[in-house]
């Protein structure tokens, strides 16, 4: 495919780190492994080796990176390269990773200005995290897209995803990176922002046992469970403290060379093919639109 392996991790902007910072540990299931002095940056990892899966930062308007990982620094250099070529904005040159966990990386702007990171040799953790739930990796991130055929293009034509499958009138793109069926998803949006952030946990039984523990937490699941059409997985999406969308996932599709993308109707059917979910409402559609946010606009709880 190309010189990128995964999807690392992405930075979501709050007003405060530490005000979301409970909720990801005790509630989500994360486990915070650096915090910068002025408490501007916190990282948070999941149960399995990668150095981080999430990092709280201050600011507005998410995500204010998205992560990818390479195999090498050569492949880092070599797509630094492609991104010269292709006129992106570079923010960091090929060099080493000033963030925790080390590394040597090269940083640029996609068509709508998203800050990615592209990086190789970052620490990983010598084992699993032992913990009782929580989730094992990043699995993807929706992004609200206001020129969806120019990110698609930059996506697959220079950072080499590959289109999985998608919604008619590319309501959706699903792309691909590896052998899971999507790590990053394109929807048409009216601002450049995130759709939601999913996180992958080990089986369908523990969607529902996830499910069962946050309800404990007083936050109740806006849609799911229920099992995509395109990808395949089981879902329960929640709304964070502060109104990001996040997701419960897990059985996302495995495929190789031999896949064949296809085209999926829009309809309640393939967004849900349980039919478990109650459907999409117009009351998700607009959360998961996560229009832009001024300082001090967090912290209404939406689900609870």
């Amino acid at each position: 495919m190309s010189g990128i392996t995964h999807l690392r991790s992405i930075d979501i902007c709050v007003e405060s780190p530490q005000k979301l910072l409970d909720f990801y540990e005790q509630t989500w299931g994360l486990r915070s492994v650096h915090s910068a002095e002025d408490g501007a940056r916190i990282e948070l990892r999941a149960r399995g080796r990668e150095h981080h899966v999430l990092a709280l930062c201050v600011g507005t308007g998410s995500p204010a990176r998205i992560c990818l990982g390479a195999a090498a620094a050569a492949d880092v250099d070599a797509l630094a390269e492609r991104l010269h070529v292709a006129g992106a904005e570079i923010v960091a040159p090929p060099g080493p990773r000033v963030h925790a966990g080390g590394g040597y990386a090269v940083e640029a702007r996609d068509p709508e200005g998203r800050l990615i990171e592209i990086s190789a040799g970052v620490e990983e953790h010598a084992e699993p995290m032992d913990t009782p739930h929580g989730p094992d990796r990043l699995s993807h991130i929706v992004l609200n897209s206001v020129n969806l055929t120019a990110s698609k293009d930059f996506y697959t034509q220079v950072l080499g995803f590959q289109v999985s499958d998608w919604y008619e009138d590319e309501q959706m793109v699903f792309m691909r990176c590896n052998e899971m069926h999507h790590c990053v998803v394109l929807a048409p949006g009216e601002w450049t922002s995130l759709n939601h952030v999913a996180f992958e946990v080990a089986s369908t039984d523990e969607v529902m046992k996830s499910l069962g523990r946050m309800r404990k937490a007083g936050y109740d699941s806006i849609w799911g469970p229920g099992r995509h059409g395109p990808g395949g997985n089981v879902f329960c999406y929640f709304v964070d403290p502060v109104g990001n969308v996040i997701e419960y996932t897990a059985e996302l599709f495995e495929v190789d060379d031999t896949w064949v993308p296809q085209e999926w109707a829009r309809t309640q059917e393939n967004a849900d093919v349980w039919g478990t979910s109650g459907g999409i409402t117009p009351d998700v559609i607009a959360t998961m639109a996560n229009p832009p946010r001024s300082a001090g606009g967090e912290g209404k709880e939406k689900n609870q």
